[in-house]
């Protein structure tokens, strides 16, 4: 179920609320409650998980199991003279985790066979790995409870997309002064629902309204793709140059306010029900260099990446060369994390070969620069140069949608002249009310409102009128994003295949 979906939102959703607010009210004693609610908790999530795929339960208690006796086990390796032991276990858990996610990401695009990766399978891996290390390396005890350690891995409001949430952050919302049970109150409930209500807006109302036409283009210069395959030896021209610049603005959009608004979601359902999860993003394409684009976007990932593969490797630490070294594995394995397609590792190539930039020469001059429109206009090319390779399918589609951004849209040459119906292909012709809106909405609230009104904001928050029009345009955007689910609007969220 996608959060954005009828069936979650009038179904699914109220009903996992009315139970957990229905055993707080009914269930005096504390302990008993946050006993019940974890329960009610963990299966709701088996059931979201299960809505997904029924026989992928068997995959997710698999992974449940062997990642929670491993744990108990290299703690107890730890606390003895038997390091090898730990070190052994934690090497082969790890092993065992990056091999079911080759298997299930990978396999079927390199061998063609269809094979169904489980729901969220990546986010739980990550989670999983993290772990394991923090474990070994004595940064968290190992989980004795599994149903704490299950509900952990499963946790619905974060399952799908993430944030990869680590143990330790989790663990102290389960038990004690700081558990979930305590920390619940009308003030985080409505913070629950504001960061939800703008999540939506974000997804539904501009996500959805820019991705009907940004689908539109990339399939127009699809189908001449194909046809220039299917035609070789011919003239084939793609979209106009107009057109291919529209819809990577289009879609630089899309994949931002649809994935940061999933987060905005996810962070929403999770404090309803009392659960503090990680920010994801921090108006990132508002940076000025790649590195603070990396440290603004997708920060669960971008973290974990530091966390367990940067600096074990060495990060910054063993010389100049060795850490642009360490920078360019980062996000090789970034882009083969996303798949397996040769697109993905020239993104993650790209975002190596100006992060290595800045770190040898370019970020001083960056630094230095007076004129930050020019950083930001050297940021937020490099990002969307990279987003033609993370959208396109296939290299070949992706350099042919290059020809139409920089030339006459030519994508195989010969002695015949074929026209689609593509090149007859307008912006004027594509503009509506409605994208105009998003449009403009979108490139506003991607983070320069908010950045330059944040302190005033914070300095007038809890003011009556304040939180009177905010109640208001909550509500209203809600009921806005319900009436375009309603009128079929539905489009799954960019990152739910990853």
């Amino acid at each position: 179920m996608d959060f954005s979906s009828i069936n979650f939102l009038w179904i699914f959703f109220p009903i996992c609320l009315a139970l957990f607010y229905f055993q707080r009210l009914t269930l005096k004693n504390k302990t008993t409650c946050a006993i019940f609610q974890k329960v009610l908790l963990l299966v709701t999530s088996l059931i979201f998980y299960a809505c997904a795929g029924v026989k992928n339960l068997l995959v997710l208690a698999a992974v449940i199991l062997i990642n929670y006796l491993a744990g108990r086990f290299i703690e107890k390796f730890n606390g003895s003279d038997a390091k090898a032991g730990s070190m052994l276990i934690t090497l082969i858990t790890v092993i065992l985790n990056g091999a079911a996610l080759a298997f299930y990401k990978y396999f079927g695009l390199l061998t063609g066979k269809s094979i169904f990766m489980p729901l969220a399978f990546s986010f739980i891996t990550f989670q999983s790995i993290a772990y394991i290390f923090d474990v070994y390396r004595k940064k968290i005890s190992g989980e004795k409870n599994l149903l704490e350690f299950a509900l952990f891995i499963t946790f619905f409001g974060q399952l799908v997309q993430g944030p990869i949430i680590r143990y330790n952050d989790f663990k102290i919302q389960m038990n004690g002064p700081t558990s979930f049970y305590e920390k619940m109150d009308v003030s985080m409930f409505a913070s629950g629902v504001k960061r939800f209500c703008y999540g939506i807006g974000k997804k539904i109302i501009i996500a959805n309204t820019v991705a009907l036409v940004s689908e539109q283009i990339w399939a127009a210069h699809g189908d001449a793709v194909a046809l220039a395959q299917a035609n070789a030896g011919s003239t084939i021209y793609s979209i106009p140059t107009t057109v291919a610049w529209f819809g990577l603005l289009l879609y630089t959009l899309q994949i931002y306010f649809d994935f940061s608004g999933y987060t905005d979601m996810a962070i929403g359902i999770s404090r309803m029900f009392g659960i503090e999860i990680c920010e994801n993003f921090d108006y990132p394409y508002t940076s000025l260099s790649i590195r603070e684009f990396w440290r603004r976007w997708h920060i669960s990932l971008s973290s974990w990446f530091r966390d367990y593969i940067y600096i074990p490797f060495g990060g910054s630490k063993k010389g100049t060369f060795r850490t642009c070294i360490n920078l360019i594995i980062v996000f090789l394995v970034t882009g083969i994390w996303h798949g397996a397609d040769f697109t993905f590792i020239i993104w993650g190539g790209i975002f190596a070969v100006f992060t290595v930039l800045e770190r040898l020469f370019l970020g001083k001059l960056l630094d230095k620069n007076p004129v930050k429109i020019i950083n930001w206009l050297y940021t937020i090319f490099v990002v969307m140069m990279g987003w033609v390779f993370f959208r396109a399918p296939d290299l070949n589609s992706a350099l042919c949608y290059f020809k139409s951004l920089f030339g006459n849209g030519m994508i195989s040459s010969g002695t015949a002249s074929l026209s689609t119906s593509a090149m007859t292909m307008t912006v004027v012709s594509l503009l509506s009310v409605d994208l105009i809106a998003a449009i403009i909405a979108g490139i506003l609230f991607c983070g320069f409102i908010q950045r330059l009104l944040q302190k005033k904001y914070m300095a007038i928050c809890n003011s009556v009128i304040v939180i009177g029009i905010d109640t208001l345009l909550q509500i209203a955007i809600l009921i806005w994003s319900m009436l375009m689910i309603l009128q079929g609007s539905f489009i799954p969220s960019v990152y739910g295949g990853f």
